[in-house]
């Protein structure tokens, strides 16, 4: 019985994981022409996969290597979710809802992402990335100005640089005035 509960705990890493070494198989079979000095096609979804396989096959090792009942340990985080739950409800009227729902802020996001779907092409990937990330912190209730700024200028040319440079992914330069900044981004990051 403790056999067959450790292997039916696996499952869910052995499914994924063979499905894993399959897609790695097929994208190692891309046919393309290789560019002295850049990566192909391949590599990207060989490395994300390979650390697929590899978190799969430690997780399958670690729940046959395990001693512990599962049950136990879910009793142990049942236990902290309700002190957890003892606590923050003390104040609360019976019945209330431990955690606050805000729907009109879930459907301000939704429309927040459908803009930034919308202008990317025109304002570019930087002047769109920093004005969504900026207007998505502040909806979240965040106020601290400089902060925001910053995390949103650096986050977009973090996310720039790491698209444009390492993976080689094109992005939206923007229509004139606003291609203006994209380029000058790029020269100045040595993008060509």
């Amino acid at each position: 019985m403790a056999g067959g509960a450790r292997f039916s705990r696996t499952l869910p890493y052995v499914v994924p994981g063979v499905a894993a070494g399959y897609l790695y198989y097929v994208a190692s079979n891309f046919q393309f022409n290789e560019r002295p000095g850049t990566l192909g096609p391949d590599f990207w979804p060989e490395a994300i996969l390979a650390l697929m396989i590899v978190t799969c096959l430690f997780k399958i090792v670690a729940e046959l290597a395990a001693r512990n009942d599962a049950a136990e340990i879910g009793g142990v985080l049942e236990e902290i979710i309700e002190e957890s739950a003892g606590e923050h409800s003390a104040g609360s009227p019976p019945g209330a809802p431990l955690v606050e729902s805000h729907p009109y802020l879930l459907i301000a996001g939704m429309a927040l992402t459908a803009g930034y779907v919308m202008f990317i092409q025109s304002l570019g990937f930087f002047i769109a990335t920093v004005l969504y990330l900026a207007l998505f912190i502040v909806l979240g209730g965040y106020r601290r100005w400089g902060v925001v700024a910053a995390v949103s200028v650096a986050g977009t040319l973090l996310l720039l640089f790491f698209f444009m440079k390492v993976v080689y992914v094109s992005l939206p330069i923007g229509q004139v005035p606003f291609a203006a900044v994209t380029l000058f981004l790029m020269q100045v990051m040595g993008i060509r």
